[in-house]
């Protein structure tokens, strides 16, 4: 068994909802489970659904979703966990996507677009910080945090906190991109519904920006140590994650 195998805990109407633990660290330790979750939007939940995630032990929510997302697809209360809704967006480059309209977005935004999202999106922004914030403390965990399917805003928070936890980057990778698995029947759904109004670079399109790609996170990775350096000097900058600071988050979050 690998360190990627049961991960995904089975909902009926949430995707990709998935434990962040169970993966080593450089120095060989490996996360706990059940400290920290990721997942797409939680608003469509069953009743069965609330009942299980009533037995994860979430204390926070963290959803980087907007207003107007947040508003159309509310998540549900749950008496033992707060709530934080911080947009993830925090850039011209990520307004597009409501700003655009519908299956319009996937006409207008191009993979080049979404890299450059990727690449600016670590940077001095408000959820992020909080995110990294929230997670040092450790009566916020368990914590699951989650956008709209799981995969841009959550995928580059996930990347954070694993990077803060010293998993590898390989790792890190294999994480982002084993969202593909968990949202292909929702993409080949939404495929479907459009190919009668889309031509076929649009429907190019439209898979490309669906996916997890690797160029997408690599995008990311590469922002981070152009500006500086190395991943530590960005998560110290960046989140004030100083060598201290990394070593008491990984003392409780790992084993």
């Amino acid at each position: 068994m690998t360190q990627f195998d049961m991960k995904v805990i089975p909902f009926e109407a949430v995707l990709n909802f998935r434990d962040m633990g169970g993966y080593k660290t450089r120095d060989g330790r490996i996360v706990k489970n059940g400290l920290l979750y990721r997942s797409a939007a939680l608003g469509k939940m069953t009743q069965a659904d609330k009942v299980r995630f009533e037995t994860l032990g979430v204390k926070t929510i963290f959803d980087y979703r907007d207003e107007h997302e947040a508003r159309n697809n509310p998540n549900p209360t749950f008496k033992d966990a707060k709530y934080i809704q911080i947009p993830a967006k925090g850039n011209h480059a990520f307004e597009m996507p409501t700003n655009t309209g519908g299956h319009n977005f996937y006409k207008v935004v191009s993979p080049e677009m979404f890299r450059d999202f990727y690449a600016q999106m670590p940077f001095n922004n408000v959820s992020f910080k909080k995110l990294m914030a929230t997670i040092q403390n450790p009566d916020n965990l368990g914590l699951v945090h989650h956008c709209a399917v799981g995969k841009d805003r959550t995928g580059i928070g996930g990347a954070l906190i694993l990077l803060a936890l010293d998993v590898p980057e390989e790792t890190i990778m294999q994480d982002y991109l084993e969202t593909n698995i968990y949202l292909r029947p929702m993409v080949e759904r939404m495929a479907q519904a459009i190919q009668d109004t889309f031509n076929d670079h649009e429907l190019q399109q439209f898979h490309a920006l669906m996916s997890a790609r690797e160029d997408y996170l690599q995008a990311a990775f590469d922002a981070m140590d152009s500006k500086y350096g190395s991943k530590n000097v960005f998560l110290e900058q960046e989140f004030g994650l100083t060598t201290e600071k990394r070593q008491q988050l990984q003392e409780y979050c790992l084993c």
